[in-house]
């Protein structure tokens, strides 16, 4: 049994080590740059919320590993809020930073869409705002289905399994709606418009490319690769969760581990995805490489 636990320990450090390094550097690189300018665009802003809560996915991670396999059950309750309302704010903002790129890439001559992309700015900051509030109150009645094992052999034992095996299932589905499969929604409507959109314009980025205009396509392009890369990085991790979710009856200890052992993948590998994808990011990264070298 320890020796279990140290490996299981090992491998959640080796993670969240990687996740820490690569969200220390994002939400770095945003930080000199407000320092510098003062202000941060809209992507920068959401990305940089995501990298911030990503490290405190990863710390807090750490420390549910800490208390789960020590049996530490007292403060279970906290770590699990605090899980919840990290991680459900964080689907959002990958969300909200699709739905950013598709208001600023696609082009429609409506008014109403014109208003939304002079104001974006403002839209993104109340978006933020909204996630945050909204999240918080989503993710307390989590505490209120944690029961403990009345008859149990060991200390082990009692903190192994505390969801109840019923009684929370609508929680649970609501849960699983309005945190994951509603930014997945958001998600998938605003990179299926971007791809659409620069299908049918893609006459129109050729002419462009001939007059020197070739990087704004490019840089379109980029970005669609990286929001389709995040997209199924987060369908590939978040499925665990979500079936978690929805099939709370069957949460278990080895669910529960395996729930977090992903929370923590997706947070390291959506960091990995955010450098490659964001030019900006990508030329700090390489300038930090060349300095060791």
């Amino acid at each position: 049994m320890v020796t279990v636990v140290i490996v299981q320990l090992l491998v959640e450090f080796i993670i969240m080590m990687l996740g820490l390094l690569g969200n220390v550097f994002i939400v770095y690189v945003y930080f000199q740059e407000y320092k510098k300018s003062k202000e941060l665009q809209p992507n920068e802003l959401l990305v940089a919320f995501l990298a911030f809560f990503n490290v405190l996915i990863q710390i807090n991670l750490g420390l549910w590993f800490v208390v789960y396999l020590f049996n530490f059950c007292i403060y279970l309750g906290f770590t699990d809020l605090i899980a919840l309302f990290i991680t459900n704010s964080n689907y959002w903002f990958i969300a909200w930073l699709c739905f950013f790129y598709c208001v600023k890439i696609i082009k429609v001559n409506l008014i109403l869409f014109t208003r939304l992309q002079r104001r974006l700015p403002m839209v993104v900051n109340i978006l933020i705002i909204g996630t945050l509030i909204g999240c918080f109150p989503i993710s307390v009645p989590a505490i209120h289905y944690i029961k403990f094992k009345t008859n149990f052999t060991s200390v082990s034992d009692l903190c192994r399994d505390y969801y109840p095996h019923s009684g929370n299932e609508v929680y649970a589905v609501l849960l699983s709606v309005l945190t994951s499969f509603l930014p997945l929604v958001i998600m998938v409507i605003c990179i299926m418009t971007i791809v659409i959109f620069l299908c049918i314009h893609s006459k129109n980025m050729s002419k462009n490319v001939t007059l020197g205009g070739s990087s704004h396509g490019d840089a379109h392009i980029t970005v669609a690769i990286m929001l389709i890369c995040l997209i199924v990085f987060y369908i590939a991790c978040t499925a665990t969760v979500f079936a978690a979710n929805l099939l709370v009856v069957l949460v278990d200890g080895y669910v529960l581990i395996a729930i977090s052992y992903t929370s923590s993948i997706f947070s390291t590998g959506s960091a990995v995805i955010l450098i490659s994808g964001t030019v900006k990011l990508k030329q700090h990264f390489w300038k930090i490489c060349c300095l060791r070298q």
